[in-house]
């Protein structure tokens, strides 16, 4: 048993919480009871945590190491994600990747944001949707881990990180092409979709964009998907891709001179959702997806 957990501002300071499909598979303790466990990171090193029944409604299952004898696990933590720790808002990249051994002890396995050439998410926009959700969400994380393996290359343009990202996330069991809503009338296709949630990735211009964002509410409005994601690239990703155009035009038109239309970027996405944002009841999320050299 092993599944992965996002690190935010909760992942310093108490713990994590257990997804409810793995319950069956350790000894789980009783509402607003707990056990004590063995972390076991940085390969050898380990300390004491806790196996927490919360006693609220929901009864969720966490760890907790927000005591003394977790400090030791809370320092590797801060020192193999400068990154997150320091971030003033919630990460996006970096995860954790947590195997049960046995019913005491938890394996915990870091997957830190390298300084190589990536793609990463560096900004997002929530609507209708509880951020700390993400972070426990098997399927965002999908998404983090399929941008997380596809390297930026300086002369690749958006058809290339399309196809990429579409190889990543077919071998991740999400499906594409799928129909928005079951009535045969109606011909839009979705880019991709998992169980109810909904994936759309988007390099074109705003009106495809705003298309998009409809299409989370058709489908939603259908009973088909509960969540709705859609990836843009940041401005500057956009610029640099742009600027590949503008060349590959140039060339193809023999030095004539010929315009390349601008693509949608996360930044007019963020300047433009305020004033359109109580339209939708649609839970969904935008993702700014950038670059670093």
């Amino acid at each position: 048993m092993n599944f992965k957990h996002i690190i935010g501002k909760s992942t310093f300071k108490y713990g994590f919480t257990i997804p409810k499909r793995y319950y069956s598979d350790i000894i789980v303790p009783s509402k607003g009871e707990k056990r004590k466990i063995n972390l076991i990171f940085a390969e050898s090193q380990n300390c004491s945590a806790w196996l927490c029944r919360l006693n609220n409604t929901s009864s969720h299952l966490q760890v907790r190491y927000d005591n003394k004898f977790g400090l030791p696990f809370v320092n590797w933590l801060k020192n193999t994600f400068p990154k997150s720790y320091n971030a003033e808002n919630q990460s996006l990249n970096e995860f954790v990747e947590i195997e049960v051994i046995d019913n005491d002890s938890f394996s915990i396995k870091a997957y830190p944001l390298l300084s190589r050439n990536c793609l990463y998410f560096s900004d997002i926009i929530i609507h209708k949707l509880d951020s700390s959700l993400l972070s426990y969400d098997q399927r965002f994380l999908d998404i983090v881990i399929a941008v997380r393996n596809i390297p930026f290359e300086d002369d690749k343009r958006q058809m290339h990180y399309n196809f990429r990202i579409k190889e990543e996330l077919s071998s991740a069991g999400w499906l594409n092409e799928q129909k928005i809503v079951g009535d045969k009338k109606v011909k839009l296709k979705c880019d991709y979709r998992k169980e109810d949630f909904q994936l759309e990735v988007e390099f074109g211009n705003a009106r495809t964009y705003y298309q998009d964002i409809i299409k989370f509410v058709m489908a939603y409005n259908s009973g088909l998907i509960k969540l709705g994601g859609l990836i843009v690239p940041s401005s500057k990703f956009a610029r640099h891709l742009c600027n590949l155009g503008i060349k590959n035009a140039y060339k193809m038109s023999d030095g004539a001179r010929t315009k390349y239309s601008g693509m949608m970027d996360f930044k007019k996405a963020a300047c433009e959702f305020p004033y359109i944002e109580n339209i939708f009841l649609t839970p969904f999320f935008i993702l700014s997806l950038d670059y670093q050299r």
